[in-house]
């Protein structure tokens, strides 16, 4: 069902009220923009039927988390579940969504010894992000659908659902090989016993940020200082251990503009 689907069932001579319940019945597929719903009238589509388009997609929206235009670079408006950039400055600015990357797998170095401590190391495919982020203290805005029971899981099977941006780390991801690398275990043994144990992501590549909460379901993230030029993640580690990955990258152009300003850039 769309805009064309509607005008060929008022065409047919069908009733208001049947052509009502069919558009309920259906998935939002209606353009409701204002041009095309000029265009729906002009084409002979009665009030009463035009009122139940434009409804119907809002009730969808709604179940989907999503108020408002779905593709608004306006960042107070709900948006679908998901972390989003910031591109640009003032009236140009636009929003991008982060998409998920997986972990090609774990990678351990070292032979264990106090020497050599046993390193885990998330690895994910490839020398740099797709999304390129030009900013030298980029701005993310997370969105949740807090009507959602899983309060917003973010797309990936078998992990618990995220609350906010606190449950998440920035990290700064280490090329090597071809690939990028996060470590998330360490360990060393001497003579047989365990000398020290730690799981997780290691402190020393993590980057703090700054949350504000702008209203239900919806969080501005700020970085406290200006990233270089580099490979960086939104990382969120699940009950059962799968990680969710929002990787990026910061380009040489936004760490040289940085440093031409006079500003210090962060160094990890």
């Amino acid at each position: 069902m769309n805009n064309d689907a509607v005008v060929a069932l008022v065409k047919a001579g069908l009733g208001e009220g049947l052509i009502i319940d069919k558009i309920n019945s259906m998935a939002c597929g209606y353009d409701v923009s204002t041009d095309k719903l000029i265009a729906l009238k002009q084409s002979g589509v009665s009030e009463a039927i035009l009122s139940s388009l434009v409804r119907r997609c809002a009730t969808v929206n709604q179940q989907r988390g999503v108020i408002g235009d779905d593709v608004s670079n306006d960042p107070k408006v709900k948006h679908s579940p998901g972390i989003y950039v910031v591109q640009g400055e003032g009236s140009a600015s636009k929003l991008k969504v982060l998409r998920p990357s997986r972990s090609s797998g774990v990678r351990s170095t070292g032979n264990g010894s106090i020497m050599f401590p046993l390193k885990q190391k998330m690895v994910l495919t490839g020398s740099s992000s797709g999304a390129v982020v030009p900013a030298d203290s980029p701005q993310f805005y997370f969105y949740f659908n807090i009507l959602d029971s899983n309060v917003s899981d973010f797309g990936l099977e078998n992990s618990l659902a995220a609350q906010s941006p606190d449950e998440f780390s920035l990290v700064t991801l280490i090329e090597k090989n071809g690939g990028r690398e996060l470590q998330v275990g360490k360990a060393s043994f001497y003579g047989g016993s365990v000398v020290s144990v730690r799981n997780g992501i290691d402190p020393k590549y993590t980057i703090p940020f700054n949350v504000e909460d702008v209203s239900p379901g919806i969080f501005k993230v700020t970085v406290g200082h200006i990233l270089s030029a580099g490979q960086y993640a939104f990382v969120f580690k699940g009950g059962n251990g799968a990680a969710r990955i929002y990787d990026f990258s910061v380009s040489e152009v936004a760490s040289s503009t940085a440093a031409k300003s006079g500003q210090n850039v962060a160094t990890h």
